[in-house]
């Protein structure tokens, strides 16, 4: 064989090494992945907001369960209103655009003092539909709805106009989040635990399952929000790589908190 060939076998050889040193590890032990609002956001809007309505003012917390679901109760400023009972419902959803959508009910219904006249009775339905701004900190939208009165026998309804509004979000509440994994291997095969925190301290606990392709280099995980958990609702799907002692995502796909995620490359 000439020097030549022999440098070329060499070659041949020294670049057969170099592509199995980049083939990529099985996972083993913990990791932790960072998102933000640009790319697969997470958002927790539990807090305590105010609005106007016709001048009054309506104030309530949400407190959003496992589901990105709440209702509560709350309270109302204005002059001369008595055995006021105010009560909020709705939801945090989003799609495949990534844009939050929040909807927002509000039911009022109590009494005003007339003084000598007596009391008139009243109703109202206010339904705020918003959308997260991430860039501003702000929930967007729109409200309208409908109030009816009641005085000496007589009743009048009447539509409240659809107005913009422009509610903030909690203090701090950016939509980041991270996830925790802690794996363990069987051949081919992952469990583990972790969690998933929110960027307000809220933590939902997971476990994971799933598996190694050979083959393709390729890790497969499912995250599932781990049992008897209260503290929120999630299910991922992850095709990942392991490289440099961490978990390199090329694809998530699932809900956490009632919130369609997807990210190609968070």
């Amino acid at each position: 064989m000439t020097n030549l060939g022999k440098l070329s076998v060499l070659a041949g050889l020294i670049g057969l090494c170099s592509s199995s040193n980049l083939r990529a590890d099985m996972a083993s032990g913990s990791y932790t992945n960072t998102f933000s609002y640009t790319n697969v956001p997470v958002w927790d809007i539990s807090g305590t907001y105010a609005a106007d309505v016709s001048g009054s003012g309506f104030n309530f917390t949400l407190n959003m369960d496992r589901s990105g679901n709440f209702n509560g109760q709350g309270s109302i400023a204005a002059g001369g209103l008595t055995n006021v009972d105010l009560t909020f419902w709705g939801c945090v959803r989003n799609g495949a655009s990534n844009v939050t959508r929040v909807n927002i009910g509000l039911r009022l219904k109590g009494s005003m003092d007339l003084g000598s006249q007596g009391k008139m009775s009243f109703r109202a339905t206010v339904i705020e539909k918003l959308e997260v701004d991430a860039t501003t900190g702000t929930m967007v939208g729109t409200m309208g709805g409908s109030a009816s009165a009641s005085f000496m026998g007589r009743s009048v309804s009447e539509r409240i106009p659809v107005t913009d509004v422009q509610m903030s979000l909690p203090v701090g509440m950016t939509g980041n989040w991270q996830l925790t994994l802690n794996v363990q291997t069987n051949r081919n095969h992952y469990t583990g635990t972790g969690e998933v925190t929110l960027v307000n301290g809220r933590t939902i606990p997971v476990v994971a399952t799933g598996n190694y392709g050979v083959k393709t280099d390729i890790s497969r995980l499912v995250i599932q929000t781990a049992p008897d958990t209260t503290n929120g609702i999630v299910r991922l799907g992850l095709t990942s790589t392991v490289a440099g002692g961490q978990i390199q995502i090329e694809r998530l796909v699932g809900r956490a908190l009632g919130q369609a995620l997807r990210s190609v490359s968070p």
